[in-house]
């Protein structure tokens, strides 16, 4: 028996088939490729090449797919002769049989399918990749620009905003492509908006994606101002130059916060952004609190002057509106002296301003009396001359033992006031009794005609000559004192 054999599948190791066996399998399977349902598979490839490829199926692998050929088969060997090299010829028959084709096909058609599978594949995956990633179509433009007031931002690719036009809110969408031009009219990357900007949108046709915004457009102002009164009735802001009118869905914000526009006061610096001159958005760059006043019923015809504005009144309990910042606060009075102050005033906050300490002006009341040791009271007060008192109106008093009641109303508005004072005796009265020693005698007090003796005078205190008459007789003379409530005098006549 011959030893040229090879191990069949699937069968023992003690079985072997002949050489000629073999080589009559090989041409059943050759015949059995061309009968394939395939039909004819080279004139097949031929006219798949020809239609389809400028270059061989081979080389276009290569080239596209990369090398995906299978390798080619070395030369086989030359069949040795009987009794050499038997387990060699052996392993090529057995190669061969294996590249004869795959599943009973040929090379030549094995490549073929693999080539159209591999176009099936990609053809597959190009239509499953559509299927997630679809061809977006271009977005249409509305061909119009609206005015729009920035409400809120909600995130970096959603605002809400206030439509001028159509007075209405909306809630529309930024793309990276949204274009967006400066107050300069120059183009600039896509960059944030915020609350509060106001410019011209181009939307798309849906209305709901912004294309451009515009910021340079001329119907847009911006400006800063101050000194404006708030008018919410007729809805504007006004000072001395200009009036300015602003929309009912106007935004007013100070530090990022809404405010009611009742709460601006003239001091607060604005920046108002318009369109069309009307304002649409007004931010307080410098906003204001108060300084209260307190404790000037003391102060006599006070005025209050803020930094180098005009002197106003000076009112107990007073709200005095101030930007935020440092202030110098004047006080003046015709009783106090001229009081200055350094303050500081926060936004939305009252400064509490207090003159209870003001210092008054002060000046001296100077006495002269015709009297010594007497007293002096100053508005009930007792007091000493010179007295250094306060700028104002005062009553003076001196009282003295002997002497009435002095007493007079001075009134302090200079640096001194020079007072003389004249004090009279108190006086007082005593009951003078005249007597004589004859009938029908006259009395003459001080030179004076008085009466008949015996006779009864009031006089005040003091020393008096008593002269008696009576014809016949020679002249009583005599001086008296009274100092009591009586006195008594007897003229005896010779």
């Amino acid at each position: 028996m011959k030893k040229y054999h090879f191990q069949k599948d699937n069968q023992d190791f003690d079985q072997t088939v002949r050489l000629d066996d073999i080589n009559e399998k090989v041409k059943q399977l050759n015949q059995n490729t061309a009968d394939d349902e395939l039909g004819d598979a080279n004139a097949f490839l031929d006219a798949f090449e020809s239609e389809k490829f400028d270059m061989p199926i081979e080389e276009q692998e290569e080239e596209d797919f990369g090398d995906t050929r299978r390798p080619e088969p070395a030369q086989p060997p030359v069949p040795p002769t009987e009794g050499d090299g038997d387990d060699e010829w052996d392993e090529y028959n057995e190669e061969e049989e294996e590249e004869d084709g795959y599943f009973g096909l040929s090379k030549r058609t094995a490549t073929l399918l693999a080539v159209v599978g591999v176009i099936a594949c990609i053809f597959g995956f190009s239509l499953v990749r559509c299927g997630f990633h679809p061809s977006k179509a271009p977005v249409e433009a509305s061909g119009q620009a609206f005015p729009m007031l920035v409400e809120e931002v909600l995130d970096e690719e959603e605002i809400i905003v206030y439509d001028i036009s159509e007075e209405d809110k909306k809630t529309l969408k930024l793309t990276e492509k949204t274009k967006m031009t400066d107050e300069a009219g120059r183009a600039v990357a896509h960059g944030g908006v915020n609350v509060g900007d106001l410019f011209l949108a181009e939307l798309d046709k849906d209305g709901k994606t912004i294309l451009s915004i515009d910021y340079s457009d001329t119907a847009l102002q911006s400006e800063e101002v101050t000194g404006l009164e708030v008018d919410t009735k007729k809805q504007t802001l006004s000072n001395e130059e200009e009036t300015y009118e602003y929309g009912e869905k106007a935004l007013f914000l100070y530090d990022e916060e809404e405010i009611d526009p009742e709460d601006l006061e003239p001091c607060d610096v604005l920046l108002l952004k318009s369109y069309e001159e009307v304002v649409w958005f007004a931010e307080v760059q410098e906003y204001h609190g108060y300084i209260l006043v307190e404790n000037t019923k003391n102060i006599k015809n006070g005025k209050l002057q803020l930094d180098e504005e005009a002197p106003i009144p000076l009112e107990e309990g007073a709200k005095i509106p101030a930007k935020e910042g440092s202030h110098t606060v004047t006080v003046t009075g015709s009783n106090i002296e001229t009081r200055k102050d350094s303050i500081l005033v926060e936004a939305g906050k009252e400064f509490e301003y207090d003159l209870s300490k003001a210092q008054e002006k002060v000046g001296v009341i100077i006495v002269n009396a015709n009297v010594s040791d007497y007293k002096l009271y100053i508005n009930g007060a007792a007091a000493e001359s010179p007295a250094v008192l306060p700028l104002g109106e005062y009553d003076l008093v001196i009282l003295k033992n002997g002497y009435t009641e002095w007493n007079q109303h001075v009134s302090l508005q200079q640096d001194s006031v020079t007072v003389n004072a004249e004090l009279q005796r108190d006086i007082q009265y005593g009951t003078l009794t005249v007597t004589a020693d004859v009938d029908g005698a006259w009395v003459y007090i001080n030179g004076e005609e008085y009466g008949v003796a015996p006779m009864q005078v009031n006089l005040p205190y003091g020393s008096y000559h008593v002269t008696v008459e009576k014809s016949g007789y020679a002249d009583f003379r005599q001086t008296i004192q009274i100092q009591g409530s009586a006195a008594t005098l007897h003229a005896t006549m010779e």
